[in-house]
């Protein structure tokens, strides 16, 4: 299936920047997925930021997580640093890389984040027949920051919004 992203609706000039900067830097977060029940359930995993607001992810074949992307995949990811106060929610449907182009762009992140010494993940994972590579096509992506104030809580937002399409 071949799936392309749109971007319809941004909420300023800088949202884009500063949610794509965010989910670089912010790469730990929860993911709900839902079964054929429709009963939620969420893990914790690490994406891997590619291009055109794509992030990429594995799991083994054997989890929750996989066998509820095979009936329905539709997720939402949610990624925060305390610190700031900021949450990003990506709100999207996650695929299976199945084509060897997807693939080798994941693994040549995975690669990179390695040389870079953000992160240590052993790329034969990726390639490993017990392992799944899904990538999250957003539908919307929200940001929010949350200061407090004497005067109580203030928030601050953020969003883009995309057109999915997804062909054979």
């Amino acid at each position: 299936m071949n799936t392309t992203t749109t971007v319809t609706h941004r909420s300023s000039p800088e949202s884009e920047e500063m949610i794509t900067s965010f989910l670089r830097n912010h790469s730990e977060g929860a993911l709900a997925t839902i079964n054929k029940e429709g009963i939620l359930h969420s893990s914790v995993i690490t994406t891997f930021e590619l291009n055109t607001y794509r992030l990429a992810f594995m799991t083994k074949k054997t989890t929750r997580k996989f066998k509820n992307l095979q009936s329905n995949p539709t997720v939402v990811y949610v990624t925060y640093d305390a610190f700031s106060r900021t949450e990003v929610e990506v709100q999207g449907v996650a695929q299976r890389a199945h084509d060897e182009a997807e693939k080798q762009e994941i693994l040549a992140v995975i690669e990179s984040e390695n040389k870079q010494g953000r992160r240590h993940i052993s790329p034969y994972v990726s390639t490993d027949d017990d392992y799944a590579l899904f990538i999250i096509y957003p539908r919307k992506i929200h940001m929010t920051t949350y200061w407090e104030r004497s005067s109580g809580i203030e928030t601050f937002h953020e969003s883009i919004e995309f057109d999915l399409s997804m062909t054979p």
